[in-house]
């Protein structure tokens, strides 16, 4: 039984004595300022001008994404027309009525009728 104190007696030594693993002191953030009121809501109003000016950007974006959509459709649109033209004398007949009807004299010279 001394055997089993003495060892108990070891452990709980080593234990106590043992040099304790110190935890790493927690860093705290820096302080901010506390801003006025004013202060506050001159920064809130940066913030949203920045905001806005990221918005119209995008829409930007998008407008000149559609436009250039829209014109590569009608390239293709005019295309497919012109080809068919040439092969369907009925189709030419309407399609140079309909050209005739809405576009400009001087822009008509681009075809050939």
């Amino acid at each position: 039984m001394d055997n089993l104190q003495s060892n108990s007696n070891t452990m709980n030594d080593a234990a106590t004595s043992a040099p304790s693993e110190a935890k790493p002191a927690k860093r705290s953030k820096p302080a901010k300022a506390r801003l006025s009121p004013e202060d506050k809501i001159a920064a809130l109003e940066l913030k949203q001008n920045q905001l806005a000016e990221q918005i119209k950007d995008q829409k930007a974006k998008i407008t000149a994404k559609n436009r250039k959509e829209d014109t590569r459709r009608k390239i293709i649109t005019g295309a497919i027309a012109l080809e068919h033209m040439e092969h369907d004398p009925n189709f030419k007949n309407v399609m140079t009525d309909l050209l005739k009807k809405h576009v400009k004299e001087s822009d008509l010279k681009l075809f050939e009728f």
